[in-house]
């Protein structure tokens, strides 16, 4: 049976966790958490499911969920991602398209290569960084360092911030005239690819398969799109669809 460790005092986890357990018949684990036999699902972590999530994920053999928000920033609060095993989907795959056309995002032509002022850099919030991705330095720091060294063009952070909704509302006015957007696996890459920017991103980001080399920013690559939105569309879904048992179905199979 799969438990559910929310984040404890965190109602929206508590309110994401039960969707989804109520969708394949599992339960919530009990505060203070404390690992359950059987598959695990978390939607954030902090310092209440740390412990239980760093046991998850060290155990080759455990089985795990990962929830967080939409892969589209438009579908944000609506659509919530599941990964099995993972932060995020690989990307890869096939898709009938359907739902991604469904959403009715626009899929607008890349820009001209050696087109664009600026480069957008999206950093993580550290908790995220830290007790989620297991990232040992400062991302923010160390890339900007790194771009500083390789471009003259105006470098443009978009600090992280606990609104994301408002967030990615001003996603749109930074990729005007951006030569790239560089993050390690926020949404904002997706948003990117599908303006039209080109992407570097980190392997555990959904956008990879979109994504460039840093140290190769004048050889970013434009690829087809389409079927990769369908994939990442794929695999997103309504907390109604948590509840019906849909999402459980189409994770598996």
């Amino acid at each position: 049976m799969i438990t559910a460790y929310p984040v404890a005092r965190k109602a929206e986890s508590y309110e994401i966790c039960e969707a989804f357990i109520q969708g394949c018949g599992g339960a919530i684990a009990s505060a203070p958490a404390k690992l359950a036999s059987g598959p695990a699902f978390f939607y954030g972590v902090d310092e209440s499911n740390l412990g239980v999530w760093r046991e998850v994920i060290s155990n080759p053999s455990r089985e795990w969920y990962y929830c967080d928000n939409a892969y589209f920033d438009t579908t944000r609060q609506s659509y919530f991602r599941v990964t099995r095993n993972g932060l995020q989907h690989s990307g890869y795959g096939v898709s009938t398209g359907a739902r991604f056309q469904q959403l009715e995002i626009p899929i607008l032509p890349w820009s001209e290569p050696d087109s664009g002022q600026h480069i957008v850099v999206c950093p993580q919030s550290d908790p995220f960084m830290n007790y989620v991705v297991g990232f040992n330095g400062n991302w923010r720091d160390e890339t900007v360092g790194a771009l500083r060294t390789l471009t003259d063009r105006e470098i443009r952070v978009r600090e992280w911030q606990r609104d994301k909704t408002a967030l990615a509302a001003t996603l749109h006015e930074d990729l005007k005239n951006a030569f790239a957007l560089v993050t390690y696996s926020s949404a904002a890459a997706i948003s990117a690819a599908l303006a039209g920017i080109p992407i570097v991103c980190g392997p555990r980001c959904a956008a990879m398969p979109m994504s460039g080399d840093l140290f190769k920013l004048s050889q970013l690559p434009r690829k087809p799109r389409e079927t990769w939105a369908g994939v990442l569309a794929d695999n997103q879904w309504t907390l109604d669809e948590f509840r019906s048992g849909l999402a459980w179905r189409m994770i598996h199979g």
